[in-house]
């Protein structure tokens, strides 16, 4: 027990001293992917969205966090909701898929607002966002895969702890302060999955959520609230509650020696990691024998998983892009459609915002597309990272492909010349010439920095419509 305590002891005392290179390198890989994200995501209809919501219903004056893309000054909750919004915009962040969450999401954001809220230098912003993703990679690792299966979205379940860490070392709190900070935050916590059955842009607030309920958090932390001390062990606390099923070890196990950042994976295709093994796959076959729309007949993906099969198995037919994105068999036919190879071959930022979804030649491959799970399960061992592909043609070939660990995953990663691609990717449409390059050679030089705020600076593009975005 006392398993809260301990990590707000351990996040109480952390320095970047005690972080091994390699972890710091993830973080800085990790912090240039995330905001990558939250600037292309500014630029979505939905985004746009909820920034006039908020911008509507804030008085004027000076806020102490910037808006990435916009500039707006804000409160730091408010400016943190609204990039951890623009950062989960087009399902582009980072995956840890063990648990599973997407601890980026929700770190990135929240220590940078609360940076440039406390005025804070490079190194104290890395720390924040490895301490961040340690902290919430435990906890959904604690509940997985029940949190997940009982219907609740991990990122807004634990994504308040990430926050509220990130909070507790940018302001320096101590142990009973950082307890405190859990304690609120545990009541922040939400989530549901029904967007996996029926669609629904709500699903795009889904890291703005915690995040803003995290720095809340963190400030009512630092005015003196006081929360439950087994927030997360206790009868009524979150493993219980929300899982049910649970193992409280892996909350502490092996803390500041094992780091669960390590374990996490960068997204090539802007739609639910649990669908990119197929692109990859399709790619594989296409090599052996090229075949485009027309040429199939039929193409299976097995899985031996039940909760896999529901979460991207539901949707032939989406209805709006969300569906979209949650759709395997959708998703895999504008692949097929497409005919391209890697990161831009149908599946990215952009083709999302920009797909048809009542296009009907996609409509009718994807119903050729169909997602089971296999009689002999030992035949496709991972469940969460890969699985298995049979392509049939109509001219009698079958070809299958099985894939353990889809690209970008740890096993399979993205090299640091694929996750620059991704930037300019992502951010050359709508960033001024030069601006991609610059933010990337800043985040690769982040230890240097004195103060956040020239970062900050790289990140604001103005109030006006970028040149690209989605069709409304």
């Amino acid at each position: 027990m006392n398993e809260t305590r301990i990590l707000a002891d351990w996040v109480s005392g952390l320095k970047i001293e005690d972080i091994p290179d390699e972890v710091v390198e993830h973080a800085e890989r990790f912090l240039l992917d995330n905001l990558g994200c939250q600037l292309a995501g500014a630029t979505t209809p939905w985004s746009r969205q909820f920034y006039d919501v908020v911008k509507k219903t804030r008085s004027g004056g000076s806020g102490a966090a910037t808006v990435s893309f916009y500039g707006d000054r804000l409160s730091p909750d408010d400016a943190a909701f609204l990039n951890a919004t623009f950062n989960h915009a087009n399902e582009c962040d980072d995956t840890h898929l063990k648990s599973p969450t997407h601890p980026g999401q929700i770190a990135v954001p929240s220590a940078m607002a609360m940076a440039e809220y406390a005025g804070c230098d490079g190194d104290r912003l890395l720390l924040a966002v490895i301490a961040a993703y340690e902290v919430m990679i435990r906890i959904s690792w604690s509940c997985a895969p029940y949190l997940i299966y009982r219907g609740h979205h991990p990122p807004v379940g634990v994504g308040p702890f990430g926050a509220a860490t990130a909070g507790a070392i940018i302001l320096g709190f101590d142990k009973q302060t950082a307890l405190d900070c859990y304690g609120i935050a545990g009541s922040h916590s939400a989530g549901l999955i029904e967007y996996t059955k029926t669609g629904g842009s709500v699903k795009r607030i889904h890291a703005g959520i915690p995040t803003q309920g995290g720095v809340r958090a963190t400030l009512f932390a630092e005015a003196g609230i006081t929360g439950p001390a087994s927030i997360l062990e206790g009868e009524k606390g979150f493993c219980k509650v929300f899982a049910g099923d649970y193992d409280l070890t892996r909350l502490t196990d092996e803390l500041g020696t094992r780091w669960h950042m390590l374990d996490n994976g960068l997204k090539p295709y802007a739609c639910c990691h649990l669908i990119h093994f197929v692109f990859d796959a399709i790619d594989e076959l296409r090599d052996q024998k090229d075949f485009g729309p027309d040429d199939l007949d039929e193409l299976i993906v097995y899985t031996n998983s039940e909760p896999i099969l529901s979460h991207i198995g539901s949707i032939t037919e989406p209805t709006d892009i969300l569906g979209a994105q949650f759709s395997l068999p959708f998703s895999t036919a504008m692949r097929i459609h497409h005919g391209g190879r890697g990161m831009e071959g149908g599946n990215g930022f952009w083709d999302y915002l920009e797909v048809d979804v009542k296009n009907q030649a996609l409509i009718e491959t994807a119903n050729k597309i169909k997602v089971m799970v296999a009689a002999d399960r030992e035949r496709y061992l991972t469940v969460d990272t890969g699985a298995g592909v049979v392509v049939k043609l109509k001219d009698g070939t079958e070809m299958e492909s099985k894939l353990a660990h889809s690209w970008g995953l740890p096993e399979n990663p993205l090299s640091d010349a694929d996750l620059a691609a991704k930037f300019h990717y992502l951010n050359d449409p709508i960033l001024p010439q030069g601006r991609a390059q610059q933010i990337i050679d800043t985040v690769g030089d982040v230890r240097s920095l004195k103060s956040v705020d020239g970062l900050v600076e790289l990140l604001v593009v103005g109030g006006g419509q970028p040149e690209r975005t989605a069709a409304e």
